[in-house]
């Protein structure tokens, strides 16, 4: 039962995308996107849908690290320890997945990520 009752908060999540994405772009909030890209991520891999999480996540992990709040980064940071549990833990894509996470991470969390320019 919990399996369909993700399956539906997923589908139902992937529409509201779907319509936030064909907002106008002065009502769309990247941040919001993050969120719920990553809030997705998780729910595939609470089914054990790894090619989802992985899919939701490319949205996120694809983008300049500058555009990421400190928000995303702690919710990307978790979802990294939550694929190193039990079992998810030693599969390649799971690896590859982490090191991606632990590195946009790193990148987003640095000061020059969203350091002002300096004018030239």
């Amino acid at each position: 039962m919990r399996s369909i009752s993700m399956a539906r908060a997923i589908a139902s999540a992937e529409t509201a995308i779907r319509l936030y994405r064909s907002a106008e772009d002065d009502d769309q909030s990247v941040g919001d996107l993050f969120a719920a890209h990553v809030d997705l991520a998780r729910g595939h891999l609470l089914l054990g849908d790894l090619d989802g999480t992985q899919a939701m996540l490319g949205f996120v992990l694809d983008a300049p690290p500058e555009r990421m709040s400190a928000s995303i980064v702690r919710r990307l940071t978790a979802l990294g320890q939550e694929l190193s549990g039990a079992p998810y833990r030693g599969a390649a894509q799971v690896v590859h997945l982490r090191e991606r996470l632990q590195h946009t991470a790193v990148l987003a969390a640095s000061p020059s990520a969203h350091s002002p320019e300096l004018p030239t």
